[in-house]
């Protein structure tokens, strides 16, 4: 499942996320005091984030899977691109292979990176037509709460992932990636899907929040570029009622599933995401699709 989920980010740069040419936002957030209007060719996903007072911010990334459509069009276009980059990346390559053996001739120790032989593989794109990476700002809930704030996100339909969290500043960057097993879900057309709570906290110290109990508590060595975080989720509600603007609109419980390990480049950490009863758990490390009992299925992903 992850592999197709995964295939048009695999040739980008992490400014996938803030694509100014896509002609519709990925996410788009309703935050307090706006009216609330279902449209039929939107999803639309709520969940809670849980903060308890001296827990940090941070904000999920999710990542949507692209239709065959914008997959025939991605490959198209990154084959054209790399046919008009192929002669000066030929040349460069050249140019430093040349140097190089100069260099050996002269005795001298060779400098200088030498370029890959360039293939379409390798060939480094982006493709700005799709941005099918996002996050949200925390800052702009539906309903604020203590310590539960409530988000409501308009979303393009779709198969999503669970794929990482940012530090509480806007969706500016993967701080990390839940690489090593995360959860996935179906956005539905003119549907509310409820995530259900979200769990996130520094791994360095033991987290007083108890769904992070065996998730955090590793210690200094733990640190990346900033701190890891752990995270979870729990699909149940932490609360039934739902504010006014929800009172008429019907809300239907998201089916997760489990996603297996993968690889991402792009990113200042890796972790997993804690284990989300009935759906996701680890053995040995290794992620285990809890509603068929058997390795919950990955993918790769990298520039």
């Amino acid at each position: 499942m992850l592999s197709a989920l995964l295939a048009l980010l695999s040739a980008t740069t992490p400014a996938v996320m803030q694509s100014p040419e896509a002609p519709t936002p990925m996410l788009v957030e309703i935050s307090e005091g706006q009216p609330v209007t279902i449209r039929q060719d939107r999803a639309y996903l709520l969940f809670r984030i849980h903060r308890p007072k001296g827990v940090p911010s941070f904000e999920p990334i999710f990542l949507r899977k692209p239709t065959s459509t914008e997959l025939d069009d991605y490959r198209a276009a990154k084959a054209k691109a790399f046919e008009e980059a192929r002669p000066k990346l030929i040349e460069e390559r050249e140019k430093a292979l040349r140097r190089r053996a100069e260099q050996e001739s002269q005795g001298r120790k060779p400098t200088g990176p030498v370029p890959p032989e360039p293939t379409l593989d390798t060939f480094p794109y982006f493709y700005p037509a799709v941005a099918n990476l996002a996050g949200i700002r925390h800052n702009f809930p539906l309903a604020k709460g203590a310590p539960d704030n409530l988000y409501l996100i308009e979303a393009v339909p779709g198969d999503y992932v669970l794929y990482g969290t940012s530090w509480g500043t806007g969706p500016q960057g993967l701080a990390v990636c839940w690489c090593l097993g995360t959860v996935g879900f179906k956005a539905k057309a003119g549907v509310v899907s409820d995530l259900g709570t979200m769990f996130f906290d520094t791994a360095k110290f033991r987290s007083k929040v108890p769904e992070l109990k065996d998730e955090t508590g590793f210690g200094p060595s733990s640190d990346t570029p900033w701190f890891l975080i752990g995270g979870t989720v729990r699909p149940d509600r932490r609360d039934g009622a739902l504010p006014a603007a929800l009172a008429a609109i019907p809300v239907a419980p998201a089916d997760y599933v489990a996603v297996g390990s993968f690889v991402d480049l792009n990113n200042g950490g890796i972790n997993r995401l804690g284990p989300v009863p009935g759906v996701l758990e680890y053995a040995r490390g290794k992620p285990i699709d809890v509603k068929s009992a058997t390795p919950a299925r990955g993918g790769a992903v990298g520039r």
